[in-house]
């Protein structure tokens, strides 16, 4: 009877959620620890080929990827172009819409993040950001919150009629990768107004000095250890470079220069197993820009 009485008790303190019900719980159903899946390395061969030669009908500023997807910031537009069999081709354009922002800095900038199924895109001559998507085959647009997008969903209003945003960073990266034994690796890379990128992998951090607005992170050889992908401090549309350091080594393991500046660099998948790099190459005040896929 008294055993009866005890199971009757434990059983109706479990279903009221309560510390004996959580015991029971844990006894018959103990947690399960996630599992690790380590990365699987793949062979990647550095050769940089030109897949577009576009003019965007406005200087671009900023280039951000999604999936076999290039989206390209413009003053005016935020542009997509499909990548596939080596060649770029555009796909769909949306303009900027809403209020001007006032004052609006001399040199326009921009920048762009993927959250979800949505492209987050500012440029500094609008007052709020667009967030882009595709509708069907139809690429539309809807007036986001104000501030440019740096990590997820979070938005950095511009310091007004300058450059750069709140917290004198010129913006900022992330990515949730995994390391060599598959445990979470969250990476993150905040280039200062000084053009100082701190990149930090989890406990880990290094500074990586004389980098330009264009910079990315990714783990292109898919081995655990991320790439920090940077362009040069130069002035806009001089002669630049883009290099590919392993974190946290200072030494490249590919460099690339170009005859003119670098304004976005953009990683994606194409299906192919590895990270695809993308820089875009143009002048000062130009329209046309070169479009380099670097492995």
């Amino acid at each position: 009877m008294a055993l009866v009485m005890a199971l009757a008790v434990a059983a109706g303190t479990a279903q009221a959620g309560g510390f004996i019900g959580r015991a029971v719980r844990a006894r018959v159903h103990p947690p399960v620890a996630p599992v690790r899946v380590p990365p699987v390395p793949v062979g990647v061969t550095w050769k940089p080929v030109r897949i577009a030669s576009l003019d965007l009908g406005a200087p671009l500023v900023a280039l951000v990827g999604d999936k076999a997807m290039l989206y390209a910031v413009t003053a005016k537009e935020v542009v997509a172009l499909g990548v596939a069999n080596g060649k770029a081709t555009e796909l769909g354009r949306v303009a900027f819409s809403g209020e001007l922002a006032v004052p609006a800095p001399r040199e326009v900038v921009g920048a762009a993040v993927v959250d979800g199924d949505t492209v987050v895109a500012s440029v500094s001559a609008y007052a709020r950001s667009l967030r882009v998507h595709w509708k069907g085959k139809q690429l539309v647009a809807e007036l986001g919150a104000p501030g440019f997008p740096t990590c997820g969903k979070e938005l950095v209003p511009l310091v007004p009629g300058r450059n750069y945003l709140d917290g004198a960073s010129y913006g900022a990266r992330c990515r949730d990768l995994v390391d060599p034994t598959g445990a979470p690796l969250a990476v993150r890379a905040m280039l200062a107004t000084t053009s100082r990128l701190t990149v930090t992998a989890n406990l880990a951090s290094h500074e990586y000095p004389a980098i330009g607005v264009a910079f990315e992170l990714a783990d292109v050889d898919r081995d655990g250890r991320p790439e920090v992908i940077v362009a040069g401090a130069g002035a806009p549309g001089d002669v630049d470079a883009v290099k590919v350091m392993t974190f946290p080594d200072d030494k490249p393991v590919f460099r690339k220069a170009f005859t003119g500046g670098v304004v976005g660099i953009a990683t994606l998948d194409d299906g192919t197993g590895a990270v695809g790099v993308v820089a875009a190459v143009r002048l000062v005040g130009a329209t046309r820009v070169d479009l380099w896929r670097l492995d």
